[in-house]
C-alpha cells in the first residue's frame, strides 16, 4: 500500500488556501503574494512524493500541469499586467494534464464526453466574444479549446477506467474549467459577488483532487 500524504502537507494546503482567500478578502497583496503559490507548491510537492513511489507516467505529467499551474499562478497576481503569460502558463499545464490523462486511456476516451465539453465551451466563448479585446480574441479561443478537450478526456477517461483515481481526476478537471468559466465572466463580462471565493475555491479543490489522483490505489 503506498504511504498516504503527509498530513503536515495537508494541513499546510489548507492554510495556504485560507490565507490566500483572506488576502484577497482584506485586501492584504502579501498574504496572496506568498501563500497563493505556496498552496500550489504544496500541490506539486503531495503529486511528486506520489510520483516517487510510483513512477507512474500519468503522475509525471500532473507533476508538470501542477508546476506549470504555479508559474501561471504568480503570473496572475498581477492579472493586469501579466494576463497573457499567465493564459500562457495555464495552457501549458493543460496540455500536460491531457497528456496525463491520454497515458492510460485512448483520446478521445468518450467522443460524446468530449463534444459535450467543447459544446460548453464554445457557447461560453460566444457569450465572451462581444466584450473580449481583439487581442484575446484567438488566445482565449485556443486556452477553451484546450481547456474543455482535457476536461473532457479527463471526465471520459473515468468513464473508462472506472476507478478512485480517474474520478478524483475528472472531478478535480470539472472544477478547474468551473472556476475558469467564472473567472472569464467576471473578467470579461462583468463582476461577479464573492468572485474570490466563486473562482478559487473550485480552482483549490479541483488541482487538489487532480494531485491527489496520483497516489496509486
Amino acid at each position: 500500500m503506498p504511504p498516504r500524504p503527509s498530513p503536515a502537507l495537508i494541513v499546510a494546503f489548507i492554510l495556504a488556501v485560507f490565507l490566500t482567500l483572506a488576502g484577497h478578502h482584506w485586501p492584504n497583496l502579501w498574504l496572496v503574494y506568498v501563500f497563493k503559490p505556496l498552496a500550489t507548491l504544496l500541490l506539486v510537492a503531495i503529486a511528486f512524493l506520489n510520483w516517487t513511489h510510483s513512477r507512474s507516467p500519468v503522475a509525471l505529467w500532473i507533476v508538470i500541469g501542477l508546476l506549470f499551474s504555479l508559474v501561471g499562478d504568480i503570473f496572475l497576481i498581477w492579472p493586469n499586467q501579466y494576463f497573457l503569460p499567465g493564459l500562457a502558463s495555464f495552457l501549458l499545464a493543460h496540455i500536460a494534464y491531457l497528456l496525463a490523462f491520454t497515458r492510460d486511456c485512448k483520446f478521445p476516451a468518450r467522443a460524446a464526453i468530449w463534444l459535450a465539453y467543447l459544446l460548453i465551451a464554445t457557447l461560453f466563448y460566444a457569450i465572451l466574444f462581444p466584450t473580449l479585446p481583439g487581442g484575446l480574441l484567438l488566445p482565449v479561443a485556443l486556452y477553451a479549446a484546450l481547456l474543455s478537450t482535457m476536461a473532457g478526456q479527463a471526465m471520459g477517461r473515468f468513464l473508462v477506467l472506472k476507478n478512485v483515481s480517474a474520478r478524483f481526476a475528472a472531478i478535480g478537471a470539472l472544477l478547474f474549467l468551473l472556476s475558469d468559466l467564472l473567472l472569464a465572466f467576471h473578467r470579461f463580462r462583468g463582476p461577479l459577488l464573492y468572485s474570490t471565493l466563486l473562482i478559487l475555491l473550485p480552482y483549490y479543490i479541483g488541482q487538489w483532487l487532480i494531485a491527489s489522483s496520483t497516489r496509486p490505489r
